[in-house]
């Protein structure tokens, strides 16, 4: 379990660095929202 909490925390301040990134290039927070629930439904 602990092995799932450290890859889990390490996902997410990866998606974090992503999405910071994005919004430094200038993309819109609803356009990465949107892009994300796409990619959810699929």
């Amino acid at each position: 379990m602990t092995t799932e909490l450290k890859v889990n925390g390490e996902l997410d301040v990866e998606w974090i660095q992503l999405i910071l990134e994005a919004l430094e290039m200038g993309i819109d927070k609803e356009d990465i929202r949107k892009f994300l629930k796409e990619k959810k439904a699929k």
